[in-house]
């Protein structure tokens, strides 16, 4: 049986390795989800003031 694989040499690196771009877009992706939850928690603290603020105005009682 012949092997069909003789050929292949071994190039000395590892087989998988990350280029400088990946690393880099994955320590921008880590910081990501929170700068989302930030922006998130500021849009629901803004507009719960805002209605709570509203419904005081108006005489509204909560």
């Amino acid at each position: 049986m012949k092997d069909i694989y003789r050929k292949n040499k071994h190039s000395g690196q590892p087989m998988a390795i990350k280029s400088i771009d990946t690393i880099e877009l994955s320590e921008v992706l880590d910081y990501l989800w929170l700068d989302k939850l930030i922006t998130s928690l500021y849009i629901v603290l803004s507009v719960s003031l805002s209605v709570i603020s509203l419904a005081l105005m108006l005489g509204i009682s909560i």
